[in-house]
């Protein structure tokens, strides 16, 4: 086949039927029709004789011949003896008798197929024989040459005067029901439903007709109401207009010639009569204005053989639409079949506006497929030309000349709506009970494999005409004698797939990304356009993963949206690790050539092994071999990984836009296999996001084996953490701390610890705290804290004491045993020494540093010299947040002060007293454990001379009511009275410079503020044991206190004396006053209360002057 190079998109040959036999056809549907009649009753029918048997004459009689009997017989004469019913039957007789010789020697002869019509799978076929046969034929695929099935569904004998006669044309109208027949020159209409003839009300049949035409304007479409039909009757044309109830002649005109072809389109009529070809307006021939005939070129006329002598009759004329309002004739140099031929094309107003086509000899049959016309010569060969080229138009070639004559085409004829298709595009599933790629490539060569179509899915197939269309129109049929072929053009689809096969992918997806750009909007936002498309793109991926081209491969999986669970197929391990989660490959849809794809590269590592020696020299060693390979196999899995993302971020998208596109069971499969590809792929994050994604549907049961088995503890342990599997997870996670499972993924006890506080669960915290406490105390004990105090009462105490008390030393001895406090635990109590003596200990142990100490006392030294009154308690609480051995003091005593009843004091002495390293910074709490044990008088020795904090020791002697004294830990003694215990708190300052000569300072500070605050109730005695060599100061406010308090009493005494004395000469004036003013004032036993109204009697009572009244001094 030969072709122009820039040519796409070419003819190719499709059988549509080879070796059709319509002899034997026919007589099987006779056959059948018999054995049916059988069944049936037939009434007997008694054959009347002849005229001539009537008459008693021989036939070997006549001298005429069989035609002149005829006549003679069928033409009455005047002295006949019959009458006229005798002689018209046997008339009748005469001419069916002939009809049935006439067929008999026609019969002798094979039928063949004369003419043909093809609507969808219907196919009209006329016969030499004047038979039309109705066939249904089964789709035809562009990828197999073989012809379809077809079967026969109707014969028609055609009867009546073409019985027996060349059928020479056919005509399908679907729309209007109709089928045109031309035969033995008459046009007849048959129902196209059941191929019955037209009732004669309806339509009579024309004679004389010598070629006729539909109205190409006006497609034959089901959807058409009304179609056209131009007949060349005799020396005239007649044009009719046909729907599903009538046939109308609407115009007729007459012509010079009779009429060789014949070409309609709208209101032109290209037509080539016994001299020239010419255009017809038919407008202007129904207005009668002018002829309305433009003559074009003379036809070729009969000439003789300079050599032979004989008339040699010319080609005949040929005539068809190519365009609107355009038509070609053909024109040749010489009268045979072998002479260069022109098709010369020309408008309905004669204009030359297209090329000139060049055919190398005169064509059989030309048939007009927009832009192309298609020529067939006797020889067998087709040519191909393009109407829309200016110069070279024949752009196609090939031939028939390996078929034999009876199925070498001799005439091209139309179709209405037949479609050839590549059925590979189509997706698929095969009935075959194999779920693995090896498995179906043993069976793919059957052919009783069950293949059963399914939908595209959302994506809609591209129509007929469209750029990636797998559907092509065939709208030509070559007609041979005994067989019929499909000219069509080949698929768009078909030039994509010759250039991925050729490995031009680059130039395969330029013009897949043309034809996706090309009309409306992609329907779905990044996916393609139409299935065609998909597959297009799928094609290409499959072929870049063949050749290792992973990352091309990676984009066209993506932009073709590749089905998730076939790729998966390609991975044995994968498949394994699946299991019956993934659907077998043969149940995945997918078209045949995908599939056979798929079955060519087999599995990931027969594909890595021959990308590998591709790559590799000859002379390369086995461990260059392995370490490629090796390498190679990474990339696909990533290749792999990376693909399954973004199809799970394609099927989780909010929008929503590629739901569909994928099986709704491929997310679990997806989400599955991302796990364990996760955990090859070393994807830390990634797995945990994908495991803790409350919309994550891998299978919890798969990934958990395949982790177990691959001895990925950690992530066993979050797939059970994603299940929400507490116990399932501790268990996992207990065996890694035990080191049992090793596993360097694992937070270790900080991620363990968190999740079981997570839990928020009690009984959990419970039983994993009663595990920890074996294995890490501090963990355990920060568990400890999350523990409600129910929860903490439920603790088996005695155990945990012991395991703590054997790991973890007196610091978490001292939490638990503060936590069992807190919480009230029964056995709380039980522990309380050890808390005690553990604080001692703790404390000692944090200051056997010697700075500490210092610092601590030297602290509170300086605090103290800025004011008297701190005591050390005070100051420890102050440092607390900074110093932790000021907490830990703080702490001890606050246990030893508020719980004394709930430990042995005396085991605390001991301890205290055992503890010498702690120096002086254990002599506050020794005090405390003294004035419990009543021993006061210790108490305030080391209080005031051994450590020096005398605002403690002041209010344990001097304030023993105050809340914050240490004098209430031993209320069984009652206290002294103040002024003896000032008093000898004094002493204790004097002895304070007496013992400890540098302490003499703070003695007279001591002393000085002790008179100060006491002044009232110490004596003016206690000067005589004041040192001598103390300055005045310290001593004068107390002196000058008791001097102020001497004065004021003899002033006060002076002061009363002098108010008594004014007090009762006032009164005196007062009386005196009265009687001045008011007279005397006279009362009786019957005066009363002005006040009361009662008797004023013995009581006092008072004069009020300036009201004149009289009141009992308590009524006033």
């Amino acid at each position: 086949m030969a072709a122009n190079p820039s040519f796409s998109g070419g003819y190719i040959v499709r059988s549509l039927a080879l070796g059709l036999n319509v002899d034997q056809a026919l007589k099987q549907q006779q056959q059948q029709q018999q054995r049916q009649q059988q069944q049936q009753p037939v009434e007997r029918i008694e054959r009347r004789q002849s005229l001539t048997q009537r008459l008693g004459l021989s036939s070997a009689s006549s001298t005429k011949g069989k035609e002149q009997q005829l006549a003679d017989t069928a033409t009455p004469s005047s002295g006949g003896s019959g009458n006229d019913e005798d002689i018209e039957a046997d008339s009748q007789h005469k001419q069916q008798q002939s009809q049935r010789v006439a067929r008999s020697k026609k019969q002798s002869k094979p039928a063949k197929i004369e003419c043909v019509d093809v609507c969808g799978s219907d196919v009209y076929v006329g016969t030499s024989n004047g038979r039309l046969l109705h066939y249904s034929v089964a789709p035809v695929s562009v990828e197999t040459e073989a012809a379809p099935a077809i079967t026969l569904v109707q014969a028609v004998d055609l009867l009546g005067a073409y019985s027996g006669k060349r059928v020479e044309q056919v005509l399908a109208l679907p729309g209007q029901n109709k089928l045109a027949v031309v035969c033995a020159s008459t046009l007849a209409m048959y129902q196209l439903s059941d191929l019955t003839p037209l009732a004669t009300a309806v339509f009579q049949p024309i004679r004389g007709v010598s070629c006729a035409s539909l109205d190409e304007r006006i497609p034959r479409s089901a959807d058409v109401e009304a179609a056209g039909l131009c007949v060349a009757c005799l020396r005239s044309i007649q044009l009719y207009r046909l729907t599903a109830t009538e046939v109308r002649l609407e115009q007729e005109f007459p012509l010079s010639s009779s009429v060789a072809s014949l070409s309609h389109y709208g209101n032109y009529v290209c037509l080539a009569d016994s001299e020239t070809y010419k255009i017809i307006d038919i407008r202007k021939k129904r207005s009668s204005d002018g002829d309305g005939e433009l003559p074009l070129l003379p036809t070729q006329q009969p000439f003789q053989d300079p050599e032979t002598g004989r008339i040699v009759r010319p080609p005949r004329p040929r005539t068809l639409v190519v365009g609107a309002n355009e038509f070609m004739f053909l024109t040749s140099s010489g009268a045979d079949m072998e002479s260069d031929t022109l098709g010369v094309i020309v408008t309905a107003l004669g204009e030359a506006r297209r090329g000139t086509l060049q055919f190398t000899a005169y064509p059989k049959s030309v048939f007009y497929d927009d832009p192309f016309v298609v020529a067939v010569f006797a020889s067998g060969k087709v040519e191909v030309h393009d109407t829309s080229q200016p110069d070279t138009t024949l752009v196609q070639s090939f031939a028939f000349a390996d078929v034999d004559e009876h199925t070498r085409p001799k005439r091209l004829c139309s179709a209405v709506g037949a479609f050839v298709a590549i059925e590979s595009v189509v997706s698929e599933t095969i009935d075959a009970d194999v779920s693995s790629i090896a498995g179906l490539c043993q069976l793919r060569e059957k052919e009783d494999l069950k293949r059963d179509a399914v939908e595209q899915g959302i994506l809609e197939p591209s129509g007929p005409g469209k750029p990636l269309s797998r559907v092509s129109r065939a709208r030509i049929v070559a007609v041979a004698s005994d067989a019929l072929y499909y000219v069509v053009r080949e698929p768009p689809i078909l030039r994509v797939t010759r250039l991925i096969d050729d490995q031009r992918i680059e130039e395969a997806m330029a013009i897949v990304e043309s034809a996706q750009q090309a009309g409306s909007p992609a329907r779905i936002p990044g996916a393609p356009k139409t299935a065609e498309a998909q597959y297009c793109i799928q094609l290409a991926s499959l072929t870049c993963l063949s050749n290792m081209l992973l990352d091309d491969a990676l984009q066209y999986f993506r932009r073709g949206l590749m089905d998730p669970r076939a790729l998966l197929h390609l991975f044995p391990d994968i498949v394994d690790y699946l299991g019956p989660l993934l659907v077998p490959f043969a149940r995945i849809p997918m078209p045949s050539r995908l599939r056979a794809m798929f079955c060519d590269i087999g599995d990931i590592d027969a594909l890595i092994s021959r990308g590998a020696a591709q790559l590799l020299a000859e002379d390369s060693s086995a461990e260059q071999a392995a370490s490629l390979a090796s390498a190679l196999m990474a990339n696909t899995l990533e290749v792999l990984e990376r693909y399954l993302r973004y199809c799970r971020s394609a099927m989780r998208s909010e929008d929503g836009a590629l739901d569909g596109l994928f099986s709704p069971d491929a997310l679990p499969v997806i989400d599955t296999a991302l796990a364990r590809l996760y955990a090859v792929n070393s994807r830390h994050d990634k797995l945990c996001a994908l495991l803790q994604d409350p919309a994550s549907a891998v299978v919890s049961d798969l990934a958990a084996g395949y982790f177990l088995q691959a001895k990925h503890y950690y992530y066993f342990s979050l797939v059970h953490k994603a299940q929400g599997n507490v116990r399932g997870v501790l268990d996992a996670w207990r065996r890694i701390i035990d080191g049992e499972w090793a596993d360097e993924r694992f937070g270790g006890l900080n991620e363990y610890l968190q999740y079981v506080q997570l839990t928020d669960s009690q009984s959990t915290m419970l039983t994993e705290f009663s595990w920890l406490v074996d294995q890490d105390v501090g963990a355990a004990l920060q568990l400890l804290t999350h523990l409600t105090d129910q929860t903490v009462e439920l603790i088996d105490a005695d155990q945990a004491f012991a395991s703590i008390e054997t790991q973890g030393g007196d610091g978490p001895m001292r939490v638990f045993i503060e936590r069992l406090l807190s919480a009230k635990h029964p056995r709380a109590t039980h522990y309380m020494t050890y808390l005690v003596t553990a604080y001692v200990r703790q404390i000692a142990e944090y200051y056997s540093v010697d700075s500490r100490t210092d610092n601590l006392v030297q602290g509170y030294k300086r605090a103290q010299a800025d004011d008297l009154r701190l005591r050390f308690r005070s100051y420890l609480r102050t440092r607390s947040s900074v110093d932790e051995g000021a907490a830990l003091h703080t702490r001890l005593l606050g246990i030893l002060i508020d719980r004394q009843s709930q430990y042995d004091v005396q085991a605390v002495l001991e301890s205290l007293d055992a503890e010498t390293v702690a120096g002086a910074s254990m002599h506050i709490e020794r005090a405390v454990i003294l004035v419990i044990t009543g021993k006061t008088d210790d108490a305030l020795n080391a209080l005031v001379f051994d450590f020096g904090d005398y605002a403690e020791a002041e209010l344990l002697l001097a304030a023993p009511d105050n809340p914050k004294s240490l004098a209430r830990l031993c209320p069984q003694e009652p206290p002294p009275d103040l002024p003896r215990s000032v008093n000898r708190l004094l002493r204790m300052y004097l002895d304070i410079g007496k013992t400890r000569g540098d302490d003499d300072e703070m003695s007279a500070r001591l002393v000085s503020d002790l008179l100060r605050r006491f002044a009232d109730v110490l004596d003016p005695s206690v000067l005589a044991d004041v040192p001598d060599h103390w300055p005045i100061s310290i001593v004068e406010p107390f002196v000058c206190r008791h001097l102020q308090a001497l004065t004021a009493q003899e002033q006060t005494s002076d002061i009363a004396r002098s108010l008594n004395q004014a007090r009762a000469f006032a009164s005196k004036l007062e009386n005196m006053h009265a009687v001045c003013d008011k007279g005397p004032i006279t009362l009786d036993y019957s005066q009363t209360c002005s006040a009361c109204n009662k008797l004023l009697g013995s009581s006092m009572f008072v004069f009020i002057s300036d009201t004149s009244e009289i009141k009992h001094i308590s009524c006033l």
